[in-house]
């Protein structure tokens, strides 16, 4: 309870100084919102082009971008500071992180807010309600986003983590980071039904790209409480290892001095 109460002062204290210059605040949360309309627009007229594939319509589309953009606004909104990590160990300002009585990912994670982020939150909640309109959501349904909003957003944030404590293995690692970042949040943002045989199995087993969108509308769709199931399985599975790679991987850390004599 003692780290999450610190978690939310971080994250109040970190909202509370990005609001201060209200005009650029609000421009960077309209400005990724209408950003993440592109994403849209695409694959309304890729479905419209081709038709229905794997059972996939126009709506699901809508409702696969509210999910990722959900998903990636609350996790590099209030714990930008995975993201952050690569350039905290090669600085060496990751020694701050140490010295701190704080559990070291709660502390690293809350250390940066990002306002643009807030805007794929915007845009998230909008596709989830135009997606829930268009497909008239039942209470059930409607309970069970809610409920994979949640294991989306950490499923996310398991990954993030689990990818960015790489960068304690190799020196000047962010080339490589970023790239397996792509790899996995890239295919969160396709057409869900393109994924078949074992495509589908290297990116939900393996790579847990679906896992944050395209298995949650199926879930929606189907109302399944055996795949519901199988994703909080899942989502917890990636979790405990994210957290066991990373105070594993902290071992391999070594303290970086930039300590310099001024003249």
């Amino acid at each position: 309870m003692k780290e999450i109460k610190f978690a939310l002062y971080a994250i109040k204290k970190n909202i509370k100084n990005n609001t201060e210059l209200r005009t650029s605040f609000l421009m960077n949360i309209i400005g990724m919102a209408i950003n993440n309309i592109a994403f849209i627009v695409l694959w309304v007229y890729f479905v419209k082009s081709v038709g229905i594939i794997g059972g996939w319509t126009t709506f699901d589309v809508i409702g696969l971008q509210g999910f990722t953009a959900l998903s990636y606004g609350i996790i590099f909104s209030v714990a930008m500071g995975v993201r952050k990590l690569p350039g905290y160990i090669t600085s060496g300002a990751f020694d701050n992180f140490m010295l701190s009585p704080k559990n070291l990912i709660t502390r690293i994670a809350t250390s940066i807010f990002s306002v643009s982020a807030l805007g794929d939150i915007l845009f998230g909640l909008i596709c989830i309600i135009i997606y829930g309109f268009l497909i008239h959501v039942s209470l059930m349904q409607s309970i069970f986003i809610l409920i994979l909003v949640f294991l989306s957003a950490i499923i996310f944030f398991s990954v993030s983590l689990l990818i960015q404590s790489i960068n304690f293995y190799f020196v000047d690692a962010e080339s490589i980071t970023e790239g397996a970042f792509g790899l996995f949040f890239t295919p969160s943002l396709f057409h869900g039904g393109a994924f078949q045989g074992m495509t589908r199995f290297i990116f939900t087993f393996i790579i847990p790209s679906l896992l944050i969108g395209a298995i949650p509308i199926e879930i929606v769709k189907s109302i399944s409480i055996t795949k519901l199931l199988f994703l909080i399985i899942f989502t917890f599975f990636w979790l405990f290892v994210s957290i066991k790679f990373f105070n594993h991987s902290v071992k391999k850390y070594e303290s970086s001095n930039f300590m310099t004599f001024g003249q």
